[in-house]
């Protein structure tokens, strides 16, 4: 996992992907595809995965209610599930979590929508806690569904490639959900900054832009 560390620290940053500049795509796609390659996803653990998930089909809805009920739990705010509209958005987000995390894909278009769904927990309040606390929570109840549904033998070898999947999923979700929340930090840095010196925005920006091109 050493290089993984090493890629992520050069600046390609999944949350920074421009849409329009499609010429971009090629070279983060082929730093994605090292760290599967560090990771050791393979087709074996696609077809595991695409198993577990028409397991789950059935279950997917009880298995969304009971984290969402852990996740209010553990941040005690199991009185917000009275409010309906907070339950939906909830409930909506968990279940955009596990179809992504259970896609497999890994190509491209799952790239960019899993990107994109990390800037979206940015979106609805999410902390950082938030979302380690989700994953661990998410990886305890999958792997126990895997272990149930899927015999002993064949749960270990499921959870082994939850494992590879969440690595692989979390890379881009954090992030893309990092990129945003310190975009955000630093415009409430340079509003404070701008209030107290009163200092032109037009101004710094031209400044900013200036810096940026010499």
């Amino acid at each position: 996992m050493g290089e993984v560390a090493d890629v992520g620290q050069s600046g390609w940053v999944w949350g920074t992907i421009d849409e329009d500049r499609q010429e971009m795509w090629p070279v983060m796609m082929n730093w994605f595809d090292r760290v599967k390659m560090c990771i050791g996803w393979d087709s074996v653990d696609r077809e595991r995965i695409v198993k577990l998930r028409r397991c789950m089909d059935s279950d997917l809805a009880k298995v969304i209610e009971d984290l969402g009920e852990q996740l209010t739990e553990f941040k005690d705010t199991q009185s917000l599930m009275s409010n309906e509209r907070f339950a939906r958005r909830l409930h909506d987000v968990l279940r955009e979590w596990l179809s992504g995390l259970l896609d497999g894909a890994f190509d491209q278009e799952y790239v960019k929508g899993r990107s994109a769904f990390g800037r979206r927990l940015v979106e609805i309040d999410l902390t950082f806690e938030d979302i380690i606390l989700l994953e661990e929570l998410t990886r305890r109840r999958l792997c126990r569904f895997a272990e149930e549904r899927l015999g002993e033998h064949s749960g270990v070898s499921t959870m082994h490639t939850l494992d590879k999947a969440f690595n692989l999923d979390l890379t881009i979700i954090y992030s893309a959900y990092l990129e945003v929340r310190d975009a955000e930090m630093e415009r409430v840095l340079l509003d404070r900054f701008l209030t107290v010196t009163g200092f032109s925005r037009t101004l710094y920006e031209n400044l900013a832009g200036a810096r940026k091109w010499n």
